[in-house]
């Protein structure tokens, strides 16, 4: 057996007890030494693997496995009470609704306060007549209502196809909206929150909800639209 090899097996298993690897141990002077010391270390690091563990091991398993699971229920109760109140939540908001349904001013309110920005610049310099093409399949038509119409066109009001219409008043800007009854909406002469005020009232074949600022007068244009805005 050549150096390499017998080094090759000493390495791999200083306790050899084959014939050929003893034999070759014997052939060369010095072998024996170096496989003391490979002994030697061996039984060293067969030593530390021996170690005891300590004698509550298993109890300290068992309590970080319990303390583990406690963490895990903590975290489902924490989801399950969310949920549930997020659940209560929004039965209760739904109850509250049905027992207050939405009038006519509450969705004129919401949806000037959605279209803000929008109203705010637009102006497409709308024509009578373009103005009453549109207001004519609601059943109506508007006298000149001697001031600039920046917007008319179609929205949805509540599922309802309405005009929405933005025009010029002695007040200023402000929003007008002509709502076919097909719902007959609950509604209430005046309404505001904490950035509009509003008006509503019926008109022929439509319920007719103004909008403007807290500094506007709406009277006015309530006027201006009864004598000016006819059915047909």
């Amino acid at each position: 057996m050549d150096e390499l090899e017998f080094r090759r097996r000493a390495y791999a298993d200083p306790q050899d007890q084959d014939k050929a690897f003893l034999d070759a141990l014997n052939e060369e002077e010095g072998r024996k030494g170096f496989v003391d010391e490979l002994q030697a270390l061996d039984e060293r690091l067969s030593s530390t693997m021996k170690i005891a563990p300590p004698d509550d091991l298993a109890n300290r398993i068992l309590l970080q496995q319990n303390l583990s699971q406690f963490q895990q229920q903590r975290k489902r109760q924490r989801f399950h009470l969310a949920a549930a109140a997020s659940v209560a939540f929004v039965i209760g908001l739904s109850l509250t609704l049905i027992r207050q349904p939405a009038t006519l001013g509450d969705h004129a309110l919401a949806h000037v306060a959605h279209e803000a920005g929008f109203a705010d610049r637009v102006d497409e310099e709308v024509s009578l007549t373009a103005l009453n093409t549109k207001l004519a399949s609601f059943g109506g038509r508007m006298d000149d209502p001697q001031g600039h119409i920046y917007y008319a066109n179609y929205c949805d009001f509540d599922g309802v196809r309405s005009l929405h219409l933005v025009m010029d008043t002695p007040e200023g800007k402000m929003t007008v909206f002509f709502v076919p009854k097909e719902q007959n909406k609950e509604m209430s002469p005046a309404f505001s929150n904490d950035r509009y005020d509003g008006a509503a009232f019926d008109m022929g074949p439509f319920q007719v909800a103004i909008v403007g600022g807290k500094n506007q007068q709406l009277a006015p244009t309530v006027t201006l639209l009864k004598n000016t805005v006819h059915s047909i």
